[in-house]
């Protein structure tokens, strides 16, 4: 590969390379094992990442690789992730509810003393399609 410069710096390094081709092949191989993980679509930036929190985030991420990736649906309960993050219980709640204000996420609690099943809502483009 022919070395470019953007005012005087090189922008292909042999380093860069490396860095570029580890990622690839990182892609490739957690592609090829069917890795499970959690997408966070282009028009969460356009519609989130600026009002969003950092404890409400480190939520959703957490709550999107938790989550049945067909209907959305989780059933952690707050103090099960508040053990998790070293949090205390009300600080998770304070993030559902941050979340949820968001219309990031919806949760319903069945019965006194119940966990609540969480659901994690569309957001961005087809988010708001008709039944």
């Amino acid at each position: 590969m022919s070395e470019k410069h953007f005012r005087g710096i090189a922008e292909y390094t042999p380093e860069m390379q490396q860095f570029r081709d580890r990622y690839r092949d990182w892609k490739k191989y957690r592609k090829e094992e069917n890795s499970p993980f959690f997408i966070l679509y282009k028009d969460f930036q356009d519609e989130h990442l600026k009002k969003i929190s950092g404890g409400a985030l480190k939520l959703f991420i957490y709550l999107g690789f938790n989550t049945n990736n067909f209907t959305g649906e989780c059933w952690l309960s707050s103090s099960e992730i508040a053990a998790y993050f070293g949090n205390d219980s009300r600080t998770i709640k304070n993030w559902f509810a941050e979340l949820e204000s968001l219309g990031l996420l919806k949760r319903i609690q069945t019965g006194f003393k119940r966990k609540a099943n969480s659901f994690l809502q569309p957001y961005g483009d087809g988010s708001h399609t008709d039944d």
